[in-house]
């Protein structure tokens, strides 16, 4: 299946990093996608080098950028758009409006600023057919209104956060953290404290600063050092308050890194204080990857991975953030021990495969919904089922998901004979009755899957779970 998958905005940041993982967890499933990406940005720049497939247009914003997209959507013909932000959305939503086209529409809702119920948001929504939140915060606080307003139905609203990927993995495990350290110019028994994050006003790194400033220790202990990665608008600005505050020799400004593992592994701690409700930051679930704890801002989606005195600290507010940097500095052992806790938390529930999976999955269940069964059946092939007829009718089973189906007589007979031809388009024949729905439920219960060597999605996690049809 074409997807299109729109990003806005020129820098690099976490929305950036998620979307690209999620096309290039789509490409590896099977599908054709081309990231349609704003001219001279960072996320085409990066997509490009990376290999995806890449279509450019002008900023999002701007007045040319539907007709732009139009002419994208015309070359490529997707089934579905995905779409990852407002101004990427309305550009999507006014070129469909001028030529309106079958592809579904899905999108990815990773600000954390209020969405309200006005006319233009009604408007955008009206040609949305499914919704990604990134955390369950973030779907309570901004879109409970519009499916209270009946903007969106409850069920067109689902709940895909953040993962880490399994080559950010390799490279934590493959970083020597001395040789890390001695480039940062940290000393063996010097605290680091980490910061990841672009360089503007929501990601609070002043707080930060001024924390770091007041920390306070026994005579004769080494002072800590703070790294800060990232580029922004601020960065003058953070530098001089550093001066200010009289610490500047112990701040590092890096600036933006293409590759964070060493960096995070050089790391003691990952410090996140945010003034707006961030959903699921990839930078805080990282650090805890590498086995380093955390301080973060007890708002959003954060303390939906984040246990406080667990996987590291939450904090309400200026003081929080300063006693949790200073204590994580006294406090190695519990450090240390929050390290180990969300090391194991993040590698063993927060994987950026199993998103993809689940991505796949409801994806290709959106087409079957809205395009209807041709979309899917030319790409899928039969499980390993099980099939077991009784007088009125009979049972389907797939071992590796565990799920069972009742079928009638007709729609039995169906199934098996297209089962025993190993050619799922055969389900296109049922008689009175709806192929589509047929064919969705064999696949939500994992009868039919991509091929062998693609990702076979998942059951639904438990963010997104939905009950499977007992009976066609």
């Amino acid at each position: 299946m074409d997807i299109v998958l729109t990003v806005s905005d020129q820098v690099w940041g976490g929305k950036h990093r998620y979307m690209r993982d999620m096309a290039d967890g789509l490409a590896r499933a099977g599908h054709t996608v081309t990231v349609l990406a704003e001219e001279g940005g960072a996320m085409l720049q990066r997509c490009r080098a990376e290999g995806l497939a890449t279509a450019s247009v002008p900023p999002f914003a701007s007045d040319a950028a539907a007709d732009a997209v139009r002419g994208v959507l015309r070359r490529h013909h997707p089934g579905i758009v995905c779409v990852s932000g407002r101004a990427d959305a309305a550009a999507v939503h006014r070129a469909r409006s001028q030529d309106p086209a079958d592809a579904a529409v899905c999108l990815f809702r990773h600000s954390a600023f209020p969405l309200g119920t006005t006319d233009d948001v009604r408007d955008l929504f009206s040609g949305v057919d499914l919704v990604f939140a990134t955390s369950r915060e973030q779907r309570q606080r901004q879109f409970e209104p519009l499916i209270t307003a009946g903007v969106l139905k409850d069920d067109q609203v689902e709940v895909l956060t953040s993962g880490v990927t399994g080559s950010l993995l390799e490279a934590l495990d493959a970083v020597d953290r001395t040789v890390a350290r001695r480039e940062l110019g940290a000393a063996p028994e010097q605290f680091v404290h980490v910061v990841l994050a672009r360089l503007s006003w929501e990601k609070g790194i002043d707080r930060v600063v001024d924390a770091f400033a007041d920390i306070e220790l026994p005579p004769g202990a080494t002072p800590p050092l703070l790294v800060i990665a990232g580029d922004g608008p601020l960065e003058e600005d953070l530098r001089r308050q550093a001066a200010e505050r009289g610490v500047a020799d112990r701040v590092r400004f890096l600036g933006h890194l293409d590759e964070v593992a060493p960096v995070v592994v050089a790391g003691d701690a990952m410090v996140l204080a945010s003034t707006v409700p961030e959903t699921g930051p990839l930078a805080l679930k990282e650090a805890m990857a590498a086995g380093r704890p955390v301080i973060a801002s007890a708002q959003g989606g954060i303390p939906e991975f984040v246990e406080d005195e667990r996987h590291g600290l939450l904090v309400i507010d200026d003081e929080d953030l300063r006693q949790a940097m200073q204590g994580l500095v006294n406090d190695r052992e519990a450090a240390e021990a929050m390290g180990v806790a969300g090391r194991q938390s993040v590698r063993g529930g927060h994987r950026a495969e199993r998103r993809v999976e689940y991505l796949v999955h409801r994806l290709d269940l959106l087409a079957l919904d809205r395009l209807g069964p041709a979309a899917l059946l030319d790409e899928v092939v039969w499980d390993d089922v099980r099939v077991r007829e009784e007088s009125d009718g009979g049972f389907v089973f797939v071992p590796r998901t565990s799920h069972i189906m009742e079928l009638d007589g007709d729609t039995y007979a169906l199934v098996r004979t297209a089962l025993e031809a190993g050619d799922p388009r055969r389900l296109a024949e049922v008689r009175g009755g709806r192929p589509d729905v047929l064919v969705r439920r064999l696949y939500a219960m994992g009868a039919l899957i991509r091929p062998p060597g693609e990702p076979a999605p998942a059951p639904p996690a438990a963010d997104t779970e939905r009950p499977v049809p007992e009976h066609v």
